[in-house]
């Protein structure tokens, strides 16, 4: 190990210092945090600075940022004050009995329909925890924003993250009996341009809508006259006969069971990416991030429960 890696393990305190007030992207909000005074976080990380003899922060009058070489110091401590916290969650917990605040955040439909009735089984088992949970379909930055557990449609490129997949997860392109009664099937992907459709917006764009054809993966720009920013509201407008829907086998799945929608373009399906939970990169986990994830292997076990 390295004499600069060693001075970094050496002072802990300024090294969680630093980590706080990269996270926070305040010196005030840091020290309001950690109860210490605003120039005591200035030195603490002057010190680091003076130790490492880089420069870890660039610093204006309205934001901070990592330098370069802020970066990796970064990513070193985050490594060193997580086994720091597992090692002191082994010593007080005796029986890895999960406790403390776990921070959870979630796609809004699939939150709130498949992850908080788990949430409900959690909290029941394990009384000394409490659960923030954020339920948005923007992604955030993870650790950045101190969650324990990221639950996500999707891959990851970030990585401080580790993976871990939970259920397959596919797009599914539907429409009423009643829509169908009156406008027919579309039989191509190209006839999608005589039906009405009724279109998502993120972030103020048209998602696409996504098939598998002959030559290979294609994205199709639906130019319904209905647009929509909540997959909710899209299937209740579905449901009553508006148009044709793409949307997750999560949101649809129970309704195509009982026959209130319909599969069209079935043989255009394009496997998406899995829902997978995400959680920082760590030897060993906390009991109350482990317990948690258990929870999906015990009542999900790996499959698509809405299917």
């Amino acid at each position: 190990m390295s004499n600069k890696s060693s001075l970094i393990m050496d002072n802990l305190f300024d090294l969680k210092v630093f980590v706080d007030v990269v996270e926070t992207s305040s010196f005030t909000k840091s020290s309001e945090k950690l109860e210490i005074s605003r120039s005591a976080v200035g030195k603490c990380i002057a010190r680091l600075e003076t130790r490492l003899q880089v420069r870890l922060l660039n610093r204006t009058t309205r934001s901070i940022s990592l330098s370069d070489e802020g970066h990796t110091v970064y990513e070193s401590a985050l490594k060193i004050l997580y086994e720091i916290e597992n090692v002191e969650n082994i010593l007080s917990q005796g029986q890895l009995e999960p406790r403390g605040l776990l921070r959870i955040t979630a796609p809004i439909v699939l939150g709130r329909q498949y992850i908080l009735p788990l949430i409900q089984i959690y909290l029941q088992r394990w009384p000394e925890v409490q659960i923030d949970m954020d339920l948005s379909d923007n992604y955030c930055d993870l650790i950045g924003e101190g969650f324990d557990i990221a639950i996500r449609i999707g891959g990851n490129d970030d990585n401080r993250l580790v993976r871990k997949i939970l259920a397959p997860h596919r797009f599914i392109t539907c429409a009423s009996p009643e829509y169908i009664k009156n406008y027919g099937i579309p039989t191509n992907i190209n006839e999608l341009k005589n039906h009405k459709t009724l279109s998502f917006r993120h972030r103020g764009n048209s998602v696409p809508w996504q098939f598998n054809t002959e030559q290979g993966y294609q994205r199709y720009l639906t130019k319904g006259r209905l647009l929509l920013n909540d997959t909710e509201a899209i299937l209740d407008v579905a449901l009553k006969g508006h148009g044709i829907c793409q949307l997750g086998a999560f949101l649809v799945g129970k309704y195509i069971s009982r026959g209130d929608l319909i599969p069209v373009l079935s043989e255009y399906s394009k496997p998406e990416y899995p829902i997978c939970a995400l959680y920082p990169t760590k030897r060993y986990l906390p009991p109350k991030v482990r317990q948690f994830l258990n929870l999906f292997d015990e009542y999900w076990g790996g499959k698509a429960i809405w299917d």
